[in-house]
């Protein structure tokens, strides 16, 4: 009798608005920090040579998952921190990839870019940009949406899709790096003109003083056992340089500010400027939590550059460790140590490159898909007619040219069919995966179900295609190279690391399965706020 008249003098008060009923203290502040191309074990292969004030005491004082994954192919920066930000995967926030082919327009489209706007702080086109190709809302938008518009949502980026995916399209401010003028700066989509604080900050012109450092290991060199020698034959290098130390203005010829985000001053520069954003707006000083997210690119640029087995990642790694505890104690100090909230993670891991691995006696391989589709466009050409059967090859995806096949009275589920078999006979190509079944039940395990979370029906080609492990495609755009992106539905690429910290957050170790999707449930749980409108992710419970 006691219990359920304490059950029902619980449900009166919920009812009569009793603030004590369901009372949970306030978060003052949430931050999310991403790291690009963070593989899963790239802490643990570092561990003796960073600190334990970064990434250690988040990962050991919080809420560690160690088996967390993308559950999506494709992996690249835009779809990760869409589908972390939403909840939910590719195939329901539509940001498939970095770019993709649009049949509407028959150009490619970007995953942020939009000519309705400008660039604000600078004569750049980066402002040319929206969150407008980003179906549903983000965690900021319904944090944003639950208290009128009260709550501050700032993200920050070295480049506009990591700081414009994440802000949303409620979100207060979205900043990223001018690589032509060397200043922070927004889109008018979000604003008219710089606040005050922006431009304070960058009449400091750090940078400037940026470029004139000379980049050298921070530890000697010794020290690095983690990383193949310095001048190991693996790496691209910066302008051709494969070797410490590293004179970025004597290396630039007139282009500093473009060489900056191959140097740890990269990561000073978004660090400074996200402190900077705590004070300028006044972040976690109402009774309204607010919202800060950080996207460290740099690691990302370095793993193209160098590879994944480089000094020169190493060190970036341990440099980087630094700024994110030089975050953590400009929290402890505005709010108290732990009254806060953070997440870290990364927007998908990284693969060797195939020389390294065909040289350790392991399979790989490169491989050119467009020479690939002149194949594939001969095969079809043979067997259905004259005809121009490949609109559009991009990123891993074959789009069939959907007018043909109805002039010549074909299904088009028979054609995609035809073309994957052929596709599936080239050495190097693991799977080649059809719309039609896609968008059945059959793909529903293993990386069919990977693929299905990648595919949209209004973006994606007919056919997606995953290389075999060890593979990499090139193409004849030296810009696109890199050493470490497969882009593939393997651990290397899918598994990183994920760990929640501070106010409200357990210290423990949750080793099942977690999907990348549920961190914005979660936030959401402990926000007691709406998820997003697609989110598919669900909360992980034993980290609060």
């Amino acid at each position: 009798m006691r219990k359920i008249f304490s059950y029902l003098w619980l449900m009166l008060a919920m009812c009569l608005g009793c603030p004590d009923a369901y009372a949970q203290e306030q978060v003052p502040i949430i931050v999310g920090i991403v790291v690009q191309q963070m593989r899963y074990d790239a802490i643990t292969r570092y561990g003796s040579t960073i600190g334990d004030n970064g990434f250690k005491r988040i990962l050991n004082q919080g809420a560690n998952c160690t088996n967390a994954y993308y559950e999506y192919m494709i992996t690249e920066s835009a779809p990760a921190l869409a589908t972390i930000y939403t909840g939910s995967n590719p195939c329901n926030h539509g940001i498939i990839s970095n770019q993709w082919y649009d049949r509407l327009s028959r150009k490619s489209a970007t995953a942020v870019g939009d000519p309705k706007y400008q660039t604000v702080g600078s004569g750049s086109i980066s402002g040319m940009a929206s969150p407008k190709r980003l179906q549903g809302t983000t965690l900021g938008d319904e944090l944003r949406l639950s208290n009128f518009k009260q709550s501050k949502v700032v993200s920050i980026s070295w480049d506009n899709v990591g700081a414009i995916l994440p802000a949303g399209r409620l979100g207060n401010g979205a900043y990223w790096f001018c690589d032509k003028t060397g200043a922070m700066v927004s889109g008018s989509y979000y604003m008219d003109h710089l606040p005050e604080w922006v431009q304070s900050f960058n009449a400091k012109q750090l940078p400037k003083r940026y470029s004139s450092r000379i980049w050298n290991t921070s530890k000697d060199i010794s020290e690095y056992r983690a990383s193949l020698p310095d001048n190991s034959s693996y790496e691209n290098g910066i302008e051709g340089r494969i070797t410490f130390p590293y004179d970025i203005r004597k290396l630039a010829s007139g282009k500093e500010f473009q060489l900056i985000k191959y140097t740890p001053w990269a990561n000073d520069l978004i660090t400074e400027f996200a402190v900077a954003a705590i004070e300028g707006e006044q972040m976690g000083k109402d009774e309204f939590t607010d919202m800060l997210m950080i996207n460290f690119a740099q690691p990302g640029y370095v793993s193209d550059a160098f590879g994944i087995r480089s000094v020169e990642l190493q060190d970036s790694y341990i440099r980087l460790d630094h700024n994110i505890a030089t975050i953590l104690s400009t929290l402890d100090m505005k709010f108290g140590r732990g009254n806060y909230l953070v997440f870290i993670t990364a927007d998908r891991g990284a693969s060797d490159s195939p020389s390294f691995l065909a040289d350790m006696g392991m399979p790989g391989m490169q491989i050119n898909l467009q020479s690939t589709m002149i194949l594939l466009e001969a095969y079809l050409r043979a067997m259905y007619g004259d005809e121009k059967w490949i609109e559009k090859y991009n990123n891993h995806q074959v789009y069939l040219n959907h007018l043909a096949i109805e002039r010549y009275k074909l299904r088009t589920d028979e054609v995609q069919d035809r073309a994957s078999q052929f596709l599936l006979e080239i050495d190097g190509i693991d799977h080649a995966m059809p719309s039609n079944v896609l968008t059945s039940s059959k793909a529903n395990t293993g990386i069919w179900r990977q693929a299905a979370n990648t595919m949209n029906r209004d973006r994606s080609g007919d056919i997606i295609i995953n290389l075999a492990p060890g593979w990499q495609e090139i193409t004849g755009n030296v810009d696109d190279f890199s050493l470490s992106a497969q882009k593939s539905a393997y651990s290397h690429d899918t598994h990183v690391p994920l760990a929640f910290y501070g106010k409200g957050i357990r210290i423990k170790t949750i080793n099942r399965k977690v999907s990348i999707a549920d961190i914005t449930p979660t936030i959401a749980t402990i926000l007691r706020i709406l998820c997003p409108d697609y989110a598919s992710g669900e909360p992980i419970h034993e980290a609060f």
